[in-house]
């Protein structure tokens, strides 16, 4: 323990300058620490008190620390016990409040909403006294007796604006205007009729006459491949692949299934009057480009192909033939048309290489004779009416022959597609 100095010593001093504290006269009497003090060398005493003073007074500062933490805690627990019994104490004051104000049997906002929404409250009595058909002062008596001037009988007021026959009546001006705008109308049907009539006798004689034989081409096209699973579309008035260029009046795109799925198609242009066989072939040219076609087709009317293209040639890669539509069952334009159909599948296969073209020449070339010959017949009938059987039989004979010439070129279009595949 530390004493005072003996008596003439003088008294213990301490003095702190700063971060230094310093003391005199000073003597600590405890055997156990004297005897730890003892144990070390006079030179490291000195250290060792210092150090020993050094640990002392920072436990004693932890120690005030540590009680000042332990009265904070203290004062926090009883902090947090007040606010819990405020709480509850509000909570309670709460609960007190909303049962005085929402409770079922006698809160206020209940009895309140009974008064004016329950079974005899003021708004089901003020519903009933304006919504009453028995009494005229409610609104709907007033609306009823409003709407029995507006709408009642025929002095109503609805009525008389509604009857055109009224000089006052808003449809008085409208009825005249109908009158006026059908009596307008009547002329122009009149005028409509007389110009159509017009246009049809114009037809017959001018460029019109090229758009019916357009039609009477396409339909003559559907019927013919009518089963055979080929699309044919009318495109003389749709633009092509060229930019605004309509070439090409109808439109065959073969059925996939006879192709192995490639795309073939037929372009066919239809010529009403006469065309030079260069400016058709140039024309067939773009038919095919227009209408990504392998093949084109011209159809002249019978009387109009150019000197040894009727009534039915192969021009180069062009198919030329002439049709007739009033005999729409003309083999010349069947054969054109299978002939056609032939070389835009052999075209997709890549077998033209491989065609036989003196063969497929030789076929047409018996087309040819036995045309002339149909068309012989068909003379001899406007002629010799006792023969008529006997031609009769010989054209359906002829007929099966450029059915069969047509048959052996298809089949020969189709040995080579076979060949080319077999080549691959």
């Amino acid at each position: 323990m530390a004493r005072k100095n003996p008596p003439g010593d003088g008294e213990m001093v301490v003095h702190v300058d700063g971060e230094c504290i310093a003391a005199n006269n000073i003597t600590l009497c405890d055997a156990e620490l004297a005897l730890y003090v003892g144990g070390h060398a006079e030179a490291d005493r000195a250290g060792l008190i210092v150090r020993a003073l050094r640990v002392g007074l920072i436990a004693l500062r932890n120690a005030g620390i540590t009680l000042n933490v332990d009265y904070l805690a203290r004062e926090m627990e009883r902090l947090v016990r007040r606010t819990d019994e405020s709480n509850e104490r509000a909570a309670q004051a709460l609960e007190a409040s909303l049962r005085e104000t929402f409770a079922d049997g006698d809160g206020r906002l209940p009895r309140t909403l009974e008064r004016f929404l329950g079974k005899d409250g003021m708004l089901r009595r003020l519903v009933s006294d304006l919504f009453d058909e028995e009494r005229r002062d409610s609104a709907i008596g007033r609306m009823r007796t409003l709407l029995d001037g507006y709408f009642d009988g025929d002095g109503a007021v609805l009525s008389r604006m509604l009857d055109p026959r009224r000089d006052d009546s808003p449809l008085h001006g409208f009825r005249a205007e109908v009158r006026e705008a059908l009596e307008g109308m009547s002329e122009r049907l009149v005028r409509l009729e007389a110009s159509r009539d017009a246009r049809a006798q114009e037809r017959e004689r001018g460029t019109a006459k090229g758009i019916d034989f357009e039609d009477a081409v396409e339909a003559a096209l559907g019927e013919l491949l009518r089963g055979s699973g080929d699309l044919v579309e009318g495109t003389g008035s749709v633009v092509g692949d060229s930019v605004r260029c309509r070439k090409g009046d109808s439109l065959i795109t073969i059925d996939p299934a006879h192709t192995h799925g490639q795309m073939a198609r037929v372009a066919v242009e239809a010529k009403s009057g006469r065309v030079g066989l260069d400016k058709l072939c140039r024309d067939l040219d773009e038919t095919r480009r227009n209408r990504g076609a392998a093949v084109a087709v011209g159809v002249y009317r019978a009387g109009n192909a150019p000197a040894g293209c009727a009534p039915f040639t192969l021009h180069g890669e062009h198919i030329i033939c002439e049709f007739d539509p009033d005999d729409p069952s003309d083999p010349a334009f069947g054969a054109a048309i299978r002939l056609a159909r032939a070389l835009a599948m052999a075209a997709v296969r890549n077998g033209g290489e491989l065609l036989d073209i003196a063969a497929v020449r030789g076929d047409l070339d018996g087309i040819r004779d036995q045309l002339k010959a149909i068309r012989g017949m068909k003379a001899k009938l406007s002629s010799v009416a006792n023969v008529t059987l006997e031609v009769r039989n010989a054209l359906d004979v002829l007929r099966e022959g450029v059915l069969a010439c047509v048959t052996a070129i298809e089949g020969n279009l189709a040995d080579a597609g076979s060949a080319r595949s077999d080549v691959a």
